[in-house]
């Protein structure tokens, strides 16, 4: 066995890229480490790839003329499916198990530095050159990271018809490897479990004809699902994206891999079986060539046996290729072909990215279509060949374990205060950089913060008015609405008419201010100055105010006390203000997340009992068995806690 890890460490990069390309070692399945089973490198599997990223790119280039082009994602999707399925049992029939951890690490290390460069690199193009396409970027390059992408995209809408210019995401096309990525991450658990169900111990000839039904019941399954789901007429992006209704085409390629598996072939093949797979690999390509160019993104017939019979065609393709070394293997077989299957994850990945930001830089495409073409396909050639050589080769084949091991042992030489002065310094640098990607003016940004805000606009429009009516003596009248919504609360037709004649003057913080709307509906003649981190000291200032514009009326209430302490001296003054011949309603405090509830609580009652006009409501009382009524602060009252809050205090006012 070629030991890969020797030559990384010892030939330069440029001898490994061609001893690459000369064996194609990136398209062998598996080679198990006692050399008891090989899979043989099928060299046509290289040419699909190639045809497949071909279709794409046309695709993308003009959907017009290639209205198929898309269709070589299918060809992608069931080449995995059969490669990965096979990895799997080749394992499974050596080892009698399946190593999922190497399996990942192996993905991981293929995948990954290509995918990530690509994120990143794009991310950085935005941010200085398309800024338009900021917006969800971080989404983005996070559901990709973890491969769940096509379903984001489903969630926010994202259509993968769009023109593929000006505002189009350049990361549309990812959704592919996300549904290979959750495929890599199921299906070897699936085929692991039946395996060991059904092959209780080593077994010369491993039974694995539950794992093919269960394979083609699941395509059937998707298949179903992708005629029911689309309708004619509406954007079929949910059915094109979901990984539901498109892992028939990966379970296809599954399916025709425990059939004929890659050391299955026909050295000494006769002539009726040479014409056999001859017919069945030309019948495959020319079915996929048909299709390529006549079935549009959003037909009715792509989505109700169309996708179908082009990943069938596919697998007699793929059977013709893997079965005889032959006519077909060879016709796939070529330089061209080579580079390109050998660079078509690459070329995948940057295609989009390429056409999205040149097409917003350069808007008269549609008349220069050829030049701008070549162009095109230069770019996406040359940043392809760098990330080939510069990431896949030397990311692809290091040894990230023993980086691993390195790290662990730098760690355990660190002490505990290093560690922990590393983790501060750390979460300290992420806090610095996402403080400078933060609006200031939108930070505060939570439904109680949205409702304060709101209230107070409101309280500031609403007070101009009322000070004028109130000022002229005009009749305030409540609307029957509000008369309908306090009665169910409690409030009678009498209290409800004797508030509407209420006249006085609220000062409060913003408890207040947050259920200030239900407040306003029971008593429409009250002045309510409520403002947001209002000390109790402040209000002296307010309500003398207040008693200068002849705004203070016969009554008082005052809802302060949330934001610190109640000092007697405040309420002397408030209460000297208020005089004799007024009525002050003081609502409690209920803060139980700070020290001075309770003795503000206690300062307010011994304040009762030493002014005769003055009522202490008891807010706290009320509200501590209900903490549904109030936001997460467990302070403010939310949407039901307002109602709540208003029709309580009115209740307390007007009983007596």
């Amino acid at each position: 066995m070629l030991d890969w890890d020797f030559c990384f460490k010892n030939c330069k990069y440029k001898y490994i890229i061609k001893l690459r390309e000369k064996l194609n070692y990136g398209n062998v399945v598996h080679i198990m480490e006692n050399n008891k089973v090989k899979h043989r490198f099928i060299t046509g599997f290289t040419g699909l790839r190639a045809l497949a990223v071909i279709g794409v790119i046309l695709y993308h280039f003009n959907p017009q003329l290639f209205s198929g082009g898309y269709l070589g994602v299918p060809i992608f999707l069931t080449l995995s499916g059969y490669l990965v399925t096979d990895h799997l049992i080749g394992e499974y029939q050596q080892t009698n198990t399946f190593d999922y951890g190497n399996f990942w690490y192996k993905r991981i290390k293929k995948l990954y530095p290509t995918l990530i460069m690509m994120l990143f690199a794009t991310a950085a193009y935005i941010t200085f050159f398309q800024r338009n396409l900021l917006a969800n970027l971080w989404q983005s390059i996070v559901t990709n990271l973890t491969y769940t992408y096509n379903w984001y995209e489903i969630l926010n809408g994202q259509s993968y018809f769009q023109n593929f210019a000006g505002s189009q995401s350049p990361f549309t096309h990812l959704w592919t490897l996300a549904v290979e990525g959750q495929f890599y991450l199921i299906w070897p658990l699936i085929v692991m479990l039946i395996l060991r169900f059904f092959n209780k111990g080593r077994h010369e000839a491993l039974n694995q004809k539950q794992v093919l039904y269960v394979a083609l019941g699941l395509s059937l399954f998707s298949i179903i699902e992708m005629a029911l789901l689309y309708q004619h007429g509406v954007d079929p992006s949910r059915v094109y994206y979901g990984t539901d209704t498109r892992m028939f085409s990966i379970l296809l390629g599954a399916a025709l891999a425990l059939i004929w598996p890659s050391n299955r072939i026909m050295h000494h093949a006769g002539k009726e079986q040479n014409v056999f797979f001859n017919v069945i690999g030309g019948i495959g390509l020319f079915l996929m060539a048909i299709l390529v160019f006549t079935v549009g993104a959003q037909s009715t017939f792509l989505y109700r046996g169309g996708m179908v019979l082009f990943s069938l065609a596919t697998v007699l393709t793929m059977w013709a290729v893997v079965a005889n070394d032959g006519f077909w293997n060879k016709r796939l077989t070529n330089p061209i072909f080579n580079w390109i299957g050998s660079r078509s994850y690459e070329i995948y990945v940057y295609q989009l990215p390429v056409f999205v930001f040149f097409g917003d830089k350069f808007k008269d495409i549609a008349d220069h279509q050829l030049i701008y073409g070549i162009v095109e396909l230069l770019l996406i050639g040359v940043v392809s060949e760098l990330s080939y050589r510069c990431i896949q080769i030397p990311f692809g084949y290091y040894d990230y374990r023993a980086l691993f091991h390195k790290i662990i042992a730098y760690i355990k030489k660190l002490s505990k205060l290093q560690i922990v002065l590393f983790v501060i310094l750390t979460f300290g640098m992420f806090g610095i950089i996402q403080s400078t990607l933060i609006n200031p003016h939108q930070a505060n940004h939570t439904q109680l913060a949205k409702r304060i805000k709101e209230n107070s606009q409101k309280e500031k429009d609403h007070n101009k008015k009322l000070a004028e009516k109130i000022k002229s003596k005009q009749a305030i009248k409540r609307p029957q609405a509000d008369v309908t919504e306090f009665e169910k609360e409690g409030l009678s037709a009498t209290q409800l008419n004797e508030a509407e004649k209420f006249s006085g003057c609220a000062v409060g913080d913003s408890v207040m201010l947050s259920g200030r709307d239900d407040l306003q509906k029971i008593f429409p003649r009250l002045y309510i100055d409520a403002a947001v981190s209002r000390q109790t000291t402040d209000g002296v200032s307010t309500l003398q105010s207040l008693s200068n514009q002849g705004l203070m009326g016969k009554n008082i209430i005052i809802g302060l006390g949330t934001n610190g302490e109640i000092k007697d001296d405040t309420i002397k003054q408030i209460m000297q203000i208020a005089g004799s011949k007024r009525h002050v309603y003081w609502i409690n405090v209920h803060v139980p997340t700070q020290p001075w509830q309770n003795t503000d609580n206690d300062t307010l009652n011994n304040a009762q009992k030493q002014y005769h006009n003055l009522t202490v409501i008891d807010w706290n009382d009320y509200i501590k068995d209900h903490p549904d009524w109030l936001y997460s602060d467990s302070t403010h009252p939310n949407q039901t806690g307002s109602v709540k809050y208003a029709s309580f205090i009115a209740n307390e006012i007007l009983k007596k």
